[in-house]
């Protein structure tokens, strides 16, 4: 099968990442693969390591993943299983979403005649400048980079050295519906009377996420009242800071305020259980948790970090990072004022349907694929 005949345009896509791992790169990954495939676009995710929990997602919609079982950082095996891969799928782009995959594709697509691509998703935790100088000669074999904000395109074009244009394009989320069933079953599960409001929290525990600050902010909104509950759906590892979260847990005597319920596949279930969102970070990228609250109608409180406020505007309460205080006197705002509950729901749900749809995502994707293929 030669390129042309792939799909709209000529255009097919290779998506790689490192593995379809719980987490909202991944989750867009899946949400992009889907729509290109509904749009008869041929797509298939190839993943570095092992499939990941989200893969079974795509199997439902018969999108291809291709595992190459890869767990080190120079693995030839790999690098052969990725080259045979790309020569036997023949798409005309290879869009990366993670630096993992930066020299793998790179090498693999040598003489391939492929469009290199790659979305920035996050701005560069800890571990990347070690990195820098691999990375940046991996990079000149790239066609093209995106981002999904103008401060994760300003900090990417710094690191990387990359002269050329990034274009934003935002992250996009399909529409979703509350599910009263779920709701009950959700709410009967965590043992949350309606008259509980329950927050929740979405994200693997990371010091980014700033998890500590909503540990904090929970304690003192237990001072104000006591019918609440902070329920954090998220996959706990034996890291320190994951340790050290659970025993200021403890510390601050939260086991009845604060439940963290591991790793999740009914996301859309807890979006139709709660009663708003909290996101604590400290520092994001564009977070799809964010995009998928709204969707859902859930009214949000977030950090004012990274792309957030430009997503958020006047549809949700923002506070700065790392002031625990502040967080929680929004969280008894939220909790206290039905009306503003239902006026920021109201008006997040229309804002994430206008900027925020997966159509929109997906049309921008096309648009920069093609201009990709076309430039000399």
């Amino acid at each position: 099968m030669t390129s042309n005949e792939h799909g709209v345009n000529g255009i097919s896509v290779a998506l790689v990442l490192s593995e379809l791992r719980p987490g909202g790169m991944e989750r867009l990954v899946v949400h992009l693969a889907e729509e290109l495939a509904g749009r008869a676009i041929a797509v298939e995710v190839i993943c570095l390591e092992s499939p990941g929990a989200l893969a079974p997602l795509l199997g439902d919609k018969g999108v291809p993943v291709v595992s190459l079982e890869s767990h080190g950082s120079r693995d030839a095996a790999a690098l052969l299983r990725l080259r045979n891969e790309l020569k036997r799928f023949q798409s005309t782009h290879v869009h990366l979403h993670d630096y993992a995959s930066l020299p793998y594709a790179a090498l693999a697509n040598l003489c391939g005649g492929r469009k290199l691509v790659f979305t920035a998703h996050g701005l560069l935790y800890e571990g990347f400048e070690p990195l820098r100088r691999r990375l940046r000669f991996f990079a000149r074999f790239l066609d093209g980079v995106s981002a999904v904000s103008e401060e994760v395109a300003d900090r990417h074009r710094e690191f990387l050295g990359w002269n050329g244009p990034i274009p934003v394009i935002a992250n996009g989320v399909p529409a979703a519906a509350a599910d009263e069933g779920a709701r009950q079953r959700v709410r009967g599960e965590l043992g949350c009377s309606e008259d509980v409001h329950l927050f929740l929290a979405v994200g693997n525990p990371r010091p980014e996420k700033g998890f500590e600050d909503l540990l904090e902010a929970a304690a003192l909104l237990r001072e104000e009242t006591d019918r609440f509950l902070v329920a954090i759906a998220g996959t706990l590892n034996d890291s320190e800071y994951c340790r050290d979260l659970m025993a200021r847990l403890q510390q601050l005597n939260l086991g009845n305020y604060c439940r963290f319920l591991g790793f999740r596949q009914d996301t859309a279930a807890l979006y139709s259980a709660a009663d708003s969102l909290v996101l604590s970070s400290r520092s994001e990228g564009l977070p799809m948790v964010i995009l998928e609250a709204m969707t859902a109608g859930l009214p949000v409180i977030a950090t004012r970090v990274g792309g957030i406020p430009d997503a958020v505007g006047d549809c949700g309460l923002l506070v700065e990072a790392r002031d625990p205080c502040r967080f929680s006197q929004a969280m008894f705002e939220m909790m206290r004022n039905p009306g503003t509950r239902r006026n920021l729901a109201a008006a997040g749900k229309s804002h994430a349907a206008k900027y925020f749809g997966i159509g929109r995502m997906v049309d921008q994707y096309l648009a920069w694929y093609e201009q990709i293929l076309n430039q000399r």
